[in-house]
């Protein structure tokens, strides 16, 4: 039996200690989807040593792969931090996402790639995003993992569909650049029930099998990430 929600999240985060490198690289990933890491933390490697029970070499392996993949950035006497990003850099790397996953959508209509089941998989995941956000018995931190692997896997999926293995770096090394600087002010990520909404006219939409439709309702599920951002960017000015 777990006994409270942080047994249950650690039940949940599973670590395999088969490449340690590769657990220290989930590891970080994973305190981002629980919203624990945000942009501008540090991290300490005699920390995550003791946490993890590994030493530091792995760790440290760990943390240049993850500064290549510009989650993390290394700064003199300082150590390694997760990015910094601004409301600027943020709003950039949207312009950035948003095309670039459009063009997975059209590679993937273009190609006919998608199956009528694959779809049914996708609605389970939207149900699971809704269902975690009512369990009285989770904390926050549970919430938000469950919601962010979701919303990754989700998304992920189309990636993958795409069979543009370049592309599909790119975006999982962006999702993590910025959900780690929006979870600074969870306000800029929208509600669940949001989210589950917008997914689910995606799913409909690509039950057409017309990409315009499939593109249009993409976008409308990017838009609200960009305008709470540029929002923030003129009352801050930074």
């Amino acid at each position: 039996m777990l006994n409270n929600a942080y047994d249950r999240l650690n039940h949940m985060i599973t670590y395999s200690k088969a490449n340690l490198s590769e657990t220290v690289v989930s590891y970080v990933k994973n305190k981002i989807l629980t919203g624990e890491l945000k942009s501008g933390d540090r991290l300490v490697e005699t920390d995550i040593s003791e946490e993890l029970g590994i030493s530091r070499a792995p760790i440290r392996e760990a943390l240049r792969e993850l500064n290549m993949r510009g989650i993390l950035i290394f700064l003199p006497k300082k150590g390694s931090q997760v990015l910094n990003l601004g409301y600027k850099d943020i709003e950039e790397i949207l312009s950035i996402r948003i095309p670039l996953e459009m063009q997975v959508l059209t590679l993937i209509f273009k190609k006919s790639l998608l199956q009528e089941q694959e779809l049914d998989y996708l609605e389970k995941l939207n149900q699971e995003m809704i269902r975690a956000d009512k369990e009285t018995a989770m904390d926050v931190r549970e919430k938000n993992y469950i919601f962010n692997t979701c919303d990754l896997a989700f998304h992920e999926f189309f990636w993958k569909r795409s069979e543009s293995l370049r592309r599909v770096e790119i975006l999982e090394n962006q999702y993590f650049q910025l959900l780690a600087a929006m979870n600074r002010d969870i306000s800029t990520l929208g509600s669940v029930m949001e989210k589950h909404d917008e997914h689910k006219r995606i799913i409909e939409a690509c039950r057409t099998g017309v990409l315009d439709q499939v593109l249009a309702a993409f976008q409308a599920h990017m838009a609200p990430y960009l305008k709470a951002i540029i929002k923030l960017e003129n009352q801050t000015g930074k």
